[in-house]
């Protein structure tokens, strides 16, 4: 059976997030991750929301989950890749960071590649990203730590993102040359910038640390849309990829009735019955 996690955050947003992971915890899931330490989405948006790690890292254990990264944005979204003068600002607050982490027994991270900043160039953002990479990389070295760098979709969610293909990804993780530097790679996003999503894995599986899934169109179950994730699953197993696979969508039925479905779904050694596209 595949490992199958799931994002806590467009999840159970009415519910605090230590109630969330007793939610998912009952589901049957074994690993979760979630986007910040200081903010937290809910049924009212996005709220700053210190969260508590000691009483996060007592509940996993109580619970025995495991949390497979965090999103790192340092002051939110203060700091950008691709600025060069936020290189400090970048490694400055790893520390900290990685403390926290420590207490839920985390060990890697999510970096985003930059938003675009008006005229700056392509090749001087390239050169600014994989230099602020290099120097946040030597953080996460020293403190055992994964750096997950995830490119986006600039077509219709994240349009001033610098970092949207995969392969320029892979080449920025070879040149940094460290196996505590990665992609991650969403397929919801990939699937939107270009497709072609098993031949990518096939060829570039060394430089994936981990996955994202949503339906696409609209980001909801993956059980949902044109692409067959179960399919999808089998196959990247099958390849040799021993980790996570990890949920990232917004529910279009009720949260407990989704994830239990796209459990059965993803886990299931035989094809199973989906649900046509939903564009919401």
């Amino acid at each position: 059976m595949s490992n199958i996690g799931i994002c806590i955050d467009p999840v159970f947003v009415n519910l605090s997030y230590p109630d969330r992971i007793r939610k998912i915890a009952a589901l049957g899931f074994k690993n979760y991750e979630f986007w910040s330490p200081g903010y937290s989405l809910t049924d009212k948006g996005m709220i700053r929301e210190l969260k508590d790690f000691d009483l996060l890292g007592a509940l996993n254990a109580e619970l025995g989950l495991s949390v497979t990264d965090i999103l790192y944005s340092p002051d939110g979204e203060g700091a950008n890749l691709i600025r060069r003068e936020d290189k400090n600002k970048l490694v400055d607050s790893f520390g900290a960071f990685a403390e926290a982490a420590k207490k839920i027994r985390c060990g890697a991270c999510i970096v985003t590649g930059g938003t675009l900043i008006p005229g700056q160039g392509r090749d001087e953002s390239l050169l600014n990203l994989a230099d602020n990479l290099s120097a946040l990389l030597g953080e996460a070295e020293k403190n055992g730590m994964t750096l997950l760098l995830e490119p986006l979709n600039s077509r219709i969610d994240h349009r001033d993102t610098f970092l949207d293909d995969p392969r320029l990804a892979v080449t920025v993780v070879k040149t940094l040359n460290s196996p505590r530097m990665k992609i991650l790679y969403d397929i919801y996003h990939m699937q939107i910038m270009g497709g072609n999503i098993l031949s990518f894995v096939q060829e570039n599986l060394a430089y994936i640390g981990h996955f994202h899934l949503a339906g696409v169109p609209g980001r909801h179950e993956p059980y949902r849309g044109e692409l067959d994730y179960a399919h999808i699953v089998r196959e990247v197993s099958a390849m040799g990829y021993a980790a996570c696979f990890g949920l990232e969508y917004w529910p279009l039925e009720a949260a407990e009735i989704s994830l239990g479905k796209s459990l059965n779904y993803l886990s299931s050694p035989e094809p199973v019955p989906r649900v046509s596209p939903v564009c919401r």
